[in-house]
């Protein structure tokens, strides 16, 4: 029974519905938990960020503030109330985003599986979400997974000419992106792509553009020293009681199960799985020094590798990038 009615999503208006549920239960949830409850808290980090008063990191992170801004504005003329305006907009944002995340997902998914694996992929995916929702103005790290799907889709469809307007636009967002660019050099070797004079050039577009936006926005606004420091970090990362009542649980729950299957999938992967999987180990590297532990959504991007490769495990079908189909063509 099952079978037959994922078999029916075939029906590309049956896609699009799918995406669209997906897509409305992600926004609901986000809205409930993190924009409604802090509107207060919210509404005053916007404008700290935006007046040049917040602390750094934070500070430089301004894509999505402005963003925001400019659809309040469009607002004003019809809304009064400042709460409702800033409800209104990062809704629309949260949930354009989560459009794009399961869209893109679905596309990603496309050039390596059959639409009955893509969308148990698509599936896998939307049951990460709630647990990775934590803090009250964490939206931009949604928006960086969109970030890194939208990276995917430009460098397996061969459209990378694009991918340095992307980690520049990106970088304002939040600084994680750089890893992106690793994904994509892993993959240029997998091609045999990686010492192409002109991926070489996209590759230094690449560089230059993260360098442009990270050192332009603190010339901007002004350096500013940080009080989250590694030390800072390690110290949160390791104390008992969060430790065991937080990020154990929170790590075994969303993320050891994946890991597991990957490494069941890993001889069967392809190369480009193989170095990215290892490659995160120094994404949980840097996320214990750099991060909290706790707050998952900065680990969305890992599962981009980690879901393809358990989906061989799941359903026998292997990533198969020889049947890639033209992007926006996919779902027929």
């Amino acid at each position: 029974m099952t079978d037959k009615i994922i078999m029916g999503l075939e029906n590309p208006k049956a896609v699009y519905i799918l995406l669209l549920i997906l897509t409305l239960v992600s926004s609901v949830l986000v809205c409930k938990e993190v924009i409604i409850p802090h509107v207060d808290a919210r509404i005053q980090f916007e404008n700290d960020v935006l007046n040049n008063q917040m602390e750094p990191p934070y500070q430089y992170r301004v894509l999505k503030p402005l963003i925001a801004r400019a659809l309040q504005i469009l607002l004003s003329g019809i809304i009064d109330s400042v709460k409702t305006r800033h409800v209104l907009s990062y809704s629309m944002i949260v949930f354009f985003c989560f459009l794009g995340i399961y869209y893109f997902f679905y596309m990603y998914l496309r050039y390596l599986f059959s639409n009955k694996t893509s969308i148990i992929g698509l599936l896998l995916l939307q049951t990460v979400i709630p647990l990775s929702i934590t803090g009250y103005y964490m939206i931009g790290d949604f928006i960086t997974l969109l970030f890194y799907l939208v990276g995917f889709s430009l460098f397996f469809s061969n459209k990378d000419r694009y991918f340095p307007i992307l980690i520049g636009l990106a970088t304002l967002n939040r600084e994680q992106i750089v890893f992106l660019l690793l994904f994509y050099v892993f993959y240029l070797f997998y091609r045999g792509q990686l010492f192409d004079k002109r991926k070489i050039l996209i590759i230094i577009a690449c560089v230059t553009a993260f360098l442009v936006a990270f050192i332009g926005v603190r010339i901007y606004f002004g350096l500013k020293i940080s009080q989250y420091t590694i030390a800072l970090h390690v110290a949160r990362n390791t104390e008992l009681k969060r430790l065991f009542l937080q990020i154990i649980p929170l790590w075994f729950a969303e993320i050891a199960g994946f890991v597991l299957i990957s490494i069941l999938a890993f001889k069967k992967s392809n190369l480009f799985f193989k170095l990215s999987f290892i490659s995160l180990g120094l994404y949980v590297l840097l996320f214990f020094l750099k991060g909290n532990l706790w707050e998952l959504a900065k680990f969305l991007p890992a599962f981009l590798i980690m879901i393809p490769m358990s989906l061989q495990v799941l359903t026998g079908e292997l990533a198969n990038e020889s049947n890639i189909k033209p992007l926006g063509k996919t779902i027929h």
